[in-house]
């Protein structure tokens, strides 16, 4: 990046008419051949967005009055006003010492509608319990402070934790000049979508990682063409052959989109990595990776009782990893479930100076990004944490868990796009987290659609290894507004008796179970009766 920033500056000082070309790039800055072809490979375009992307994170914490970007329509540097620091924007700065907050815009200071009390038992529990905002948020927020950070180069202290490493295997098969075209497209994709994952470390075929947890990615091209390609993740170590699927594409942007969805499946939180790592560390809470991948199926399932072993081994992870910005981002989730469950596990720092600590480690990193986001959230800045949000979803627009949180922050927020966020997340990885199908399950409701509840609300309850209260309810309420009354209440039953009392026992007993908050707890007491499900 630093020689790519250079390249670009020195031509902008050569004064050449002659405007900059995605070809220049590749063979001039970064070092590709003159056989280059910019039209089978966006190596190019992607290291610009990348470009961008990280000269916008690193003037949002610099108090210059001008700043280098590079507009969109081409690849001209050019010097520019540095919007972060104007009164308008000034909030979006995770610096801001020498800045007075702005002030609100009218419609951010206005109360937003106030949902029913069941869209809150989703499990989340926001620091505001009278703004909206509170509603729908909270087991997510507050990652490390910033005294982890100083610790980093301490003695005995590791730099990063460890993440499994994808190595991505020379290709297999027809070697024509189609095949060799579609290659290209398809390693510079790879590399740049899995990338985009915190949780992964990419590697090519020549390197040679020293990390525990190695998966071979291997590419066959099955015709002439090269329109049919088989993509396999195997464990390097057993040669086990962990997923596989067949990619069949006639043009870029379609391979590129099947590509996408391939390597959701493979890298997200929950996908196939994920999954082969916790079968090898299940019941482990050892600090670093394996703590890491438990925090994760809490965070999916709400499971009570690895709730407080993830929290104390996230902790000690904290002290021992302070340079891992993605176990930094997660601190800020931590924290939150710590404070509003009243558990003993004692997270240090506060939301912000974690968050500002994850930021400053990996400003390119989206979960670094999104936990900035998380804590404006939490604090009932909407404007903020919308903007901090669409930024990391830029960052990292595969990252459904980052989509679906955002979705439902701006939910909460009575802010545009919300639902689309939380839909979108679902569509593009069938293993998002529970708590974003609950959240579109009741948006259903809401608008009338029980049909479209019940149905989400019965397909992911049917994933879950334990309870998941937010779809319960919204499966309880669906069911009872579609006129299923016996199903309705034998689902109250099973909720009440999973809840630790008998199904006589009084709503508002079973409800103080999960929710803290005794007016979200009247209010669920009214739909519940509105429901006739006693």
């Amino acid at each position: 990046m630093s020689k790519l920033l250079r390249y670009l500056v020195d031509y902008k000082l050569q004064d050449d008419d002659r405007p900059l070309t995605a070809y220049g790039i590749a063979v001039d800055a970064l070092g590709r051949d003159d056989g280059f072809d910019t039209q089978a490979d966006s190596y190019p375009r992607v290291q610009m967005g990348r470009l961008r992307r990280m000269l916008d994170h690193f003037y949002l914490r610099e108090d210059s009055e001008n700043r280098l970007s590079i507009p969109y329509s081409n690849y001209e540097i050019v010097v520019s006003e540095n919007e972060t620091i104007s009164p308008a924007s000034q909030e979006l700065a995770v610096d801001r010492r020498s800045h007075p907050e702005a002030p609100p815009a009218d419609n951010d200071t206005a109360e937003p509608e106030k949902l029913p009390g069941w869209f809150q038992t989703l499990g989340f529990h926001p620091r505001r319990p009278t703004y909206m905002v509170v509603a729908i948020t909270s087991f997510f927020l507050v990652a490390i402070g910033a005294s982890y950070f100083t610790q980093g180069n301490s003695a005995g202290v590791a730099s990063k934790i460890d993440y499994p490493a994808v190595v991505l295997e020379s290709p297999e098969g027809m070697v024509n000049d189609a095949a060799r075209d579609k290659i290209r497209v398809i390693r510079s994709h790879l590399v740049g979508a899995l990338n985009k994952f915190d949780q992964t470390r990419i590697f090519d075929s020549e390197a040679a990682p020293t990390v525990d947890s190695q998966y071979l990615l291997e590419t066959s091209i099955l015709n002439e063409t090269g329109e049919r390609t088989q993509l396999r993740l195997v464990d390097s170590i057993t040669r086990e052959v962990i997923w596989s699927t067949i990619v069949e594409a006639r043009t870029n942007e379609a391979l590129e989109e099947k590509l996408d969805k391939a390597v959701v499946e493979i890298a997200s939180p929950y996908g196939k990595i994920a999954q082969h790592e916790l079968s090898k560390f299940r019941g482990d809470f050892t600090p670093g990776y394996p703590c890491v991948l438990q925090f994760h199926q809490y965070m999916r399932y709400r499971q009570a009782a690895i709730l407080k072993p993830s929290l104390s081994c996230m902790q000690t992870s904290a002290e021992r990893f302070p340079n891992d910005a993605y176990l930094m981002s997660l601190m800020v989730e931590a924290k939150n479930i710590a404070t509003q469950l009243d558990q003993k596990v004692k997270i240090r720092g506060s939301g912000r100076e974690i968050a500002q600590t994850a930021v400053r480690l990996d400003p390119t990193s989206a979960s670094a990004t999104f936990a900035v986001a998380q804590d404006a959230f939490l604090d009932s800045d909407c404007r903020k944490g919308a903007a901090w949000g669409e930024r990391a979803v830029n960052l990292n627009p595969l990252s459904s868990q980052i989509m679906g949180h955002l979705g439902m922050f701006m939910l909460a927020c009575k802010l545009p796009d919300g639902e689309t966020y939380a839909i979108r997340a679902l569509e593009m990885d069938p293993n998002a987290d529970l708590a974003i199908a609950a959240t579109v399950a009741i948006q259903k409701m809401r608008k009338g659609d029980a049909r479209g509840a019940y149905e989400l609300s019965l397909n992911y309850m049917n994933t879950a290894p334990g309870m998941a209260p937010g779809l319960e309810i919204s499966h309880m309420l669906s069911a009872a507004a579609l006129g299923k009354r016996n199903e309705a209440r034998n689902a109250w039953r099973r909720f009440a008796e999973r809840s630790g009392y008998p199904e006589t026992a009084a709503s508002r007993v079973v409800f103080e179970r999960w929710i803290a908050n005794p007016d979200i707890v009247r209010e669920l007491e009214m739909e519940f009766e509105k429901a006739d499900l006693y």
